[in-house]
């Protein structure tokens, strides 16, 4: 299996700072075999990846991982401008696939809470 570690920094998203936060994804393919993995990342309607708010989901497809070996993303992530204050979902699942990226050999999914001021 695939582990997941994750990181928010700032840990909020203070609006008046105009400044976003960064997600720190960090996938380790903790088997003895090589994986091929991916991961989905799924930001709440008022979250986004660019400035202009137009895209809230992404999909990397890392390749093949190694025994042991770990791969570090980073995203920012913005505030919409109807977004409201108080805390927001972000959902990430990394799925370990047989093959192709079609089929899906196992799936961890982990829920991050992102505070809004």
């Amino acid at each position: 299996m695939v582990k997941v570690r994750t990181e928010l920094n700032p840990l909020r998203l203070v609006l008046k700072n105009k400044a976003p936060v960064e997600l720190m994804v960090q996938i380790t393919n903790d088997s003895d075999k090589a994986r091929l993995t991916s991961f989905d990342i799924v930001l709440g309607n008022h979250l986004s990846f660019e400035k202009q708010g137009r895209t809230n989901s992404k999909t990397k497809h890392l390749g093949e991982l190694s025994p042991g070996e770990k791969v570090v993303q980073y995203f920012s992530i913005y505030p919409k401008i109807s977004i409201e204050t108080g805390e927001h979902i972000i959902l990430l699942s990394a799925i370990e696939h047989y093959n192709s990226y079609q089929y899906i050999l196992g799936k961890k999914t982990r829920q991050l809470s992102l505070r809004v001021e």
